[in-house]
């Protein structure tokens, strides 16, 4: 069966949508609980973990351990999705499924109006702070997701599917998904779930490797990992080794490619010298 993530502007909201989905077609619900596993399996706080989730770029220290986080995240939610009849919400799955055709991805939006009514109201605060409050929370998540995945999730065209509680009720949007698990495009296929797989083993193997090679992508083909990472001249042949031999120790990789993209910063500091 399908796998379906839900994203809100609208966090409340989006997470009691999601819920329902779940309760509605007897799904796992996939949620911010996953934090508190991947704390204490990580060692990490889970308080951090959250705020890597909600809070925008900050200094480059601050990103660099950020983006751990996140990693860690993204494996952990990763290998939940692998088992198929899941609703993930608020772990920012749906920026990092893309291609796989049984993951349905949707959005839920309010109006920009009525988005700057609930927060006047939940805030207690006069409507027309509310209406600025709206705009920096949007321009706050389209500079999170850029800085943290170089994609801006309030585009529409990241979605399967856009809904607005501007013109639908909550009800109205539970049903339409629900619907939606029906449509063929979604169903699981070997091919999309092997898309999943790579996905996954490729989160891991960054994982394991990130903390020597902070600025290294990955990629995985049935079991084969191809990584990318950055390198003086002189020290390629090393980094490349110490790279294989860690990747290949790992559960699913059967075989590792490495490439260098030159460090032209660092190069031009070694030849100042």
């Amino acid at each position: 069966m399908p796998v379906i993530i839900v994203s809100a502007d609208d966090f409340q909201q989006g997470r009691e949508i999601a819920h329902r989905v779940a309760g509605v077609l007897g799904y796992r619900f996939l949620g911010r609980d996953l934090l508190a596993r991947v704390a204490q399996e990580k060692q990490v706080s889970q308080q951090d973990l959250a705020r890597a989730l909600d809070e925008p770029p900050g200094l480059l220290s601050r990103r660099s351990r950020r983006q751990r986080l996140l990693s860690e995240i993204e494996a952990a939610c990763l290998e939940q999705l692998l088992e198929d009849n899941v609703v993930a919400y608020g772990l920012a799955a749906h920026l990092y499924v893309r291609g796989v055709s049984h993951v349905l991805k949707v959005r839920i939006i309010n109006e920009p109006e009525q988005r700057a009514n609930i927060l006047a109201q939940t805030g207690n605060i006069p409507l027309e702070r509310a209406r600025k409050l709206a705009q920096r929370q949007t321009g706050g998540e389209r500079r999170w997701s850029q800085d943290a995945y170089q994609l801006d999730q309030t585009d529409p065209s990241l979605y399967d599917m856009v809904l607005s509680l501007g013109t639908l009720e909550q009800d109205k949007a539970v049903e339409i998904i629900c619907d939606m698990v029906g449509y063929r495009k979604f169903q699981p296929m070997t091919y999309s779930r092997k898309c999943l797989r790579d996905k996954a083993l490729a989160a891991q193997v960054r994982l394991a490797l990130m903390e020597r090679f902070p600025d290294i992508r990955v990629e995985a083909n049935d079991g084969t990992v191809v990584a990318y990472i950055q390198s003086l001249k002189k020290d390629q042949r090393k980094k490349q080794e110490q790279v294989r031999q860690m990747a290949g120790e790992l559960p699913g990789v059967r075989h590792v490619e490495v490439h260098v993209i030159r460090d032209y910063f660092g190069q031009a500091a070694q030849s100042s010298r």
